[in-house]
């Protein structure tokens, strides 16, 4: 420590508010008392900003000739606290900052890449990272989202155990055992559960499908049950063929594709090559966990794994058309790298390329044929009962959801050690009829909760994580763990730090301790939207007070909206004054940003084609984003026969193809930026005011805190939603004001008030 200190000292670099106050309190160096850590720190920073000028200037010239680094930028990047926060208001370039942070550190720190852990929330954040660091720079940097990085600990903690994780395929294979083996067999429970559960009805209509209850006490079995189901469904079918071809073309266009199998595959090719499988009559297992562990204890999952007679064969997809040109590069290694061991291991192996222009049913027949397998086409009949097949449960499906949301509450809650304790101390304090009930309800969802932990953990050679559980015992087992190479880490940098959770700080904290790394976040609490999934504004707020001797940092100057939308959604936003205070700048100008488009009511979506057209009419190559609080808004467009729901999060106008647009939620869009932007389903619910009103759904909840106004999240919500736009933002209003969100008043109040200011500071 004291010799860092003096080193750092005596060369001119950097020293941290930590490391100061370290040696000065340990008196391990005579410091005068007038030193002033900042001034020194100033002067170290204004030196390397002109030293690192070119290097700066010229950091992006091979790959964006648009992207220059502002000084903000450069100070952060230049800035080496042990623990620094980088507040970043929405497009002020935060993941060119982060990228430029990686690359710094390496080419000057001269950080080993395998030393820096970039980490995210979301899987297209983080292959956005990757883009910018790991092919754009071609820094091998460990860039994850946070439960990957916990499922590193967690093969470590359990090792030589394999570990995998849980995806719904399980998720709903469980509930369907547990339904079959717990529920089915016995009438008397079947015929309570809709009984205890009477709040399922309210939310999804049903507890148990009409068909479920008036016909399920005539079969031994659910097995029996559902082929009669199967049966029923049968007759009412009108065109076969055509309700067989659009229910697959409907399961191929989700944003994450569904096989006639019902498994959630990673792409369209994906479930083409499985539709063509299942069709013909040839058995498979979708990333079914390969015997061999791969290196770093790491599980291998082939895209198809067959049976031919007593050996298996292996099918991957390699989709790589699906990528930008500049990610070709990693995904022809991994390519590589997958032919190459199958090689090694001298397996039978069906490779299907779709960069290369191949036909993908095409290569997949020749392979099966070449190996000797046999096609035996299914008939309609078949792959309609398949198509029902898919979701066994879908008769009983709400209270499998419901179940898995309770379950989940619980095991993302930092109390779920005590659930028992915490659900019975409730339960006592309520009137004895209702204590009766809730005792009733807690034992099924209890029972269910057993079930499904020993389904996890039960297999002696195999353990399943789901997300609860992923952090969870990373955070139990970490300091258990010794020093392991792969796993020591020099800097955590983290993106999106104002959705952070308590759990994913511990976690944070716990690498950073035991390997001394330096911590840097970025984040803008103007943005910070999830406390239903249990992020904590607290944490960006009093950074400072949770990593001693912090610094914060700030980058202002945003490249996506104008002035004036800055201007604003700023003074909007700022009415909670409990939040940071951001001087935000651009260069852009656009006098009317905010556009409020009126329609009487029942005409939303009429009027919605039309601003369509008019955007498009004044801006051929405008993409347009269509964002609501909610999916139901969304999906409400398509009620229109002009509007259709394409792939994933697209939509086409029939009839104006040429026209870019994309749907979605405010919540999905964060971190995206559009051309154009629409807001929908601004009613009288925006702000939403109803809380999850299930007595044991509430207290496991991530219930936000309080906060200086009402609905401060959702006010950050609705600016998420005005801040995706390049250009402008037009919010379409009921001309009704009863049934406006008080937000577009609060809104429209705002941009007067502002512009009247505006016009006062000229005249003055």
């Amino acid at each position: 420590m004291k010799e860092e200190f003096q080193r750092k000292l005596e060369q001119g670099e950097y020293i941290s508010n930590h490391l100061f106050h370290l040696v000065e309190k340990n008196n391990l160096v005579d410091i005068p008392g007038d030193s002033n850590l900042d001034q020194y720190n100033e002067q170290v920073i204004k030196k390397d900003l002109q030293k690192y000028k070119s290097y700066f200037e010229t950091m992006y010239q091979d790959i964006d000739k648009n992207i220059h680094l502002d000084e903000e930028q450069m100070r952060a990047i230049l800035t080496d606290e042990d623990y620094s926060l980088i507040i970043a208001g929405a497009g002020t370039g935060k993941t060119t900052t982060m990228a430029s942070k990686v690359k710094y550190l390496v080419d000057i720190k001269k950080i080993d890449p395998a030393k820096i852990v970039v980490m995210s929330y979301t899987r297209k954040a983080t292959e956005e990272l990757e883009k910018r660091i790991l092919i754009d720079f071609g820094i091998p940097a460990h860039v994850t989202t946070f439960h990957s990085l916990g499922m590193m600990y967690i093969r470590e903690v359990f090792k030589p155990k394999k570990c995998s994780i849980v995806d719904q395929n399980q998720r709903d294979n469980i509930f369907y055992q547990y339904f079959k083996e717990k529920i089915f067999p016995y009438p008397d429970r079947v015929k309570e559960i809709p009984q205890l559960f009477e709040v399922i009805k309210t939310q999804n209509h049903f507890v148990f499908g009409k068909h479920f209850m008036e016909n399920f006490a005539r079969f031994p079995n659910y097995e029996a049950y559902f082929e009669q189901y199967k049966k029923d469904k049968l007759n009412e079918v009108i065109d076969l063929d055509l309700e067989v071809h659009d229910k697959i073309e409907e399961l191929l266009n989700l944003e994450e594709p569904k096989t006639i199998r019902n498994e959630t595959v990673k792409s369209k090719g994906e479930a083409i090559i499985a539709n063509f499988l299942y069709c013909n009559g040839i058995d498979y297992e979708y990333e079914k966990v390969y015997p061999e562990l791969l290196e770093d204890n790491r599980t291998y999952r082939p895209d198809f794994t067959l049976k031919l007679g007593l050996e298996n064969v292996y099918v991957e997809y390699f989709g790589l058309s699906t990528y930008p040109n500049d990610l070709m590069s990693r995904y022809e290694k991994i390519r590589k790298k997958k032919e190459a061991y199958h090689q090694t291991h001298h397996t039978r192996f069906i490779k299907i390329d779709s960069v290369r222009g191949e036909d993908i049913l095409k290569t997949l027949k020749d392979g099966l044929l070449a190996y000797g397998f046999r096609l035996q086409p299914k008939s309609n009949k078949e792959i309609f009962f398949q198509l029902l097949d898919q979701l066994p449960i879908a008769q009983v499906y709400p209270y499998k959801n419901f179940l898995y949301r309770i379950i989940d509450r619980i095991k993302s809650s930092p109390s779920r050690e005590r659930y028992k304790e915490i659900i019975f101390d409730y339960i006592k304090k309520l009137p004895p009829v209702e204590q009766k009930q809730a005792l009733k309800q807690f034992k099924y969802i209890n029972e269910f909760y057993c079930y499904y932990q020993k389904a996890l953990y039960g297999n002696v050679d195999l353990y399943a994580f789901d997300f609860g559980d992923m952090i969870y015992y990373a955070n139990l087992y970490i300091n258990r763990l010794g020093y392991i190479n792969r796993l020591a880490f020099d800097y955590l940098i983290i993106d999106e730090y104002q959705d952070i959770s308590q759990e994913r700080y511990e976690f944070t904290k716990k690498i950073a301790i035991r390997n001394h790394a330096k911590v840097v976040a970025v984040g803008d609490d103007w943005q910070s939207i999830f406390a239903f999934a249990g992020s904590k504004i607290k944490y960006i707020y009093n950074f400072q007070r949770y990593f001693e001797g912090a610094k914060l940092l700030r980058i202002n100057h945003t490249y996506r909206n104008s002035q004036e939308l800055i201007d604003y959604s700023g003074k909007f936003i700022m009415k909670n004054e409990n939040q940071i205070k951001k001087d935000l700048i651009s260069s852009k100008e656009n006098k009317q940003p905010i556009r409020f488009c009126f329609f009487e009511p029942g005409e939303e979506y009429q009027t919605l084609k039309k601003l369509i057209l008019d955007i498009h009419a004044k801006e051929k190559d405008h993409n347009i984003l269509i964002l609501a609080r909610t999916n139901k808004a969304i999906n409400e467009c398509f009620r229109d026969e002009e509007l259709r729901n394409d792939i994933g999060t697209k939509i086409e106008f029939i009839g104006y193809e040429d026209i870019e647009i994309d749907g979605m939620t405010i919540h999905k869009s964060k971190g995206l930026t559009k051309d154009e932007v629409i807001i929908i389903g601004l009613n009288k619910n925006f702000p939403n005011k109803n809380r999850d009103i299930y007595w044991l759904s509430s207290l496991f909840s991530a219930n936000p805190e309080e906060e200086q106004i009402p609905f401060a999240e959702e006010r950050r919500l609705f600016y998420v939603g005005l801040t995706r736009t390049k250009n402008n933002v037009y919010l379409l209003v009921n001309k009704d004001a009863k049934e406006r969100s008080e937000f577009v008043n609060e809104l429209y109040r705002t941009i007067k008030e502002t512009d009247e200011e505006k016009k006062h500071q000229v005249e003055v």
